[in-house]
């Protein structure tokens, strides 16, 4: 069970307050929203997650983003339009949490918001340099709500040197840790997440455990899936329904085996990709080794599961040094419903596997919002987000761009933060 404090309980002396997070979809399609109740501060905080709530997006948002593959392809005028409708259906968004779940929206501290941005690589001399264009419009959103809010996450990390994320490592690890059990969470998603959560207390000994935290991209996820269920099924299913489709398959080993010499699994770390894994990368000459070889979609579709399965575990293995001390794998995203693959990466990995429901977190999908609800939180209390390791920023930095809300909630947070000053400032911080 991760570390929560059941809300009828109390604690002297220990502070409780309340944040949300909006989080965007990496296509723009989908919005999600959590509130969660902290009590503590920073690393040593306990969250309960309050309630949880998703929508889809505009279809003018989602359908200007699936044009966008950079800031040169959107002008001026589109982007400003494309921000306010965003803002107006996150604002909307909010509401809803907040009559749903009965916590007024003054008691709420801040609100941290996460879009999938517009990213850039330029070659300056003969080092790249990434950059990243929020699309949230925090005064629009601010003016609708009344409430602070924090965005723009990535933008320091970037300019530390490093890839602008992951930034949810740390926030899982609040969320999840055991005080005497080492996990990995997956995430199964369009692409597949890795990280590992180092067993920990609340002690003096935290930063050893948040310094052993990883987290990369395995490959490709539930996107390669869902193509070849779409050609499978002429467009009647957009996915495989708990791999139902693929278990009447039979698996290809030659095809497993050439998908899993792809160059991309060399790929050193740090390795994430703002819009993930792109499904094509794999699809591309299979499709022509297909219909050379006689192969059936439904032997791809079966094939491909082995192979997330296969190459998952093979990255754990390879790229976690602390991988032999995990007791257990925690599953989210939407691949956590397909049983073949969920039974393949046991058996390969020789660990139990445990959804996130499982795990005390009743809203699974609420997990990406509460990690950005937490990211607003470490604003708040000075703590430092990106992990080096992980991002490969040159050091850690307090991420984030604030937005005062009504003077009321301005005055309230400022008070708060003032109350989370650190005592002392680690060098390699302060630097």
């Amino acid at each position: 069970m991760p570390a929560t404090i059941p809300f009828g309980s109390s604690e002297l002396g220990v502070a409780r307050r309340w944040f949300a997070g909006v989080a965007v979809s990496r296509q723009c399609t989908e919005l999600a929203a959590a509130l969660v109740e902290v009590a503590g501060h920073g690393l040593a905080a306990r969250v309960q997650l309050v309630a949880a709530v998703s929508a889809a997006a505009p279809r003018d948002v989602s359908a200007a983003f699936a044009a966008w593959d950079s800031p040169a392809d959107c002008s001026v005028a589109a982007l400003g339009c494309f921000r306010s409708l965003l803002a107006d259906a996150q604002a909307a968004l909010i509401a809803r949490l907040t009559s749903q779940c009965g916590v007024p929206p003054t008691r709420i501290l801040a609100v941290g918001v996460h879009d999938p941005g517009l990213w850039t690589v330029e070659h300056c001399g003969t080092r790249p340099a990434r950059g990243y264009v929020g699309l949230s419009d925090p005064a629009r959103l601010a003016e609708a709500t009344g409430l602070n809010i924090i965005d723009d996450f990535p933008s320091r990390d970037v300019a530390q040197g490093g890839l602008g994320g992951p930034l949810t490592p740390l926030p899982e690890w609040i969320i999840l840790r055991q005080p005497k059990q080492a996990q990995v969470l997956l995430k199964l998603g369009r692409s597949i997440a890795v990280t590992f959560l180092p067993a920990s207390s609340r002690g003096p000994y935290a930063q050893q455990a948040i310094d052993r935290i990883q987290s990369f991209e395995a490959g490709p996820g539930t996107a390669l899936l869902d193509v070849l269920a779409q050609k499978l099924t002429g467009g009647a299913c957009s996915y495989d329904p708990g791999g139902r489709l693929a278990v009447q398959g039979k698996c290809i080993p030659q095809l497993v085996e050439h998908w899993l010499a792809d160059p991309y699994f060399d790929t050193p770390l740090p390795r994430w990709h703002p819009r993930g894994v792109h499904p094509q990368r794999f699809l591309a000459d299979a499709m022509q080794m297909a219909v050379a070889q006689g192969w059936s979609i439904r032997d791809m579709l079966c094939s491909a599961t082995h192979f997330l399965a296969q190459a998952t575990v093979q990255s754990m293995r390879r790229r976690l040094p602390d991988i032999d001390q995990a007791e257990r794998i925690i599953v989210a995203g939407g691949g956590q419903h397909n049983g073949l693959l969920l039974r393949k990466i046991a058996e390969l990995a020789s660990l139990p596997i445990v959804r996130l429901a499982d795990c005390g977190f009743a809203q699974p999908e609420a997990l990406e919002p509460a990690c950005v609800a937490l990211l607003a939180m470490l604003h708040v209390d000075q703590i430092p987000a990106n992990l080096a390791a992980v991002t490969g920023a040159q050091a850690p930095r307090l991420l984030g761009r604030l937005t005062p809300g009504a003077p009321q909630q301005w005055q309230r947070l400022l008070q708060t933060a003032a109350e989370c000053l650190p005592q002392t400032t680690q060098l390699r911080i302060a630097m």
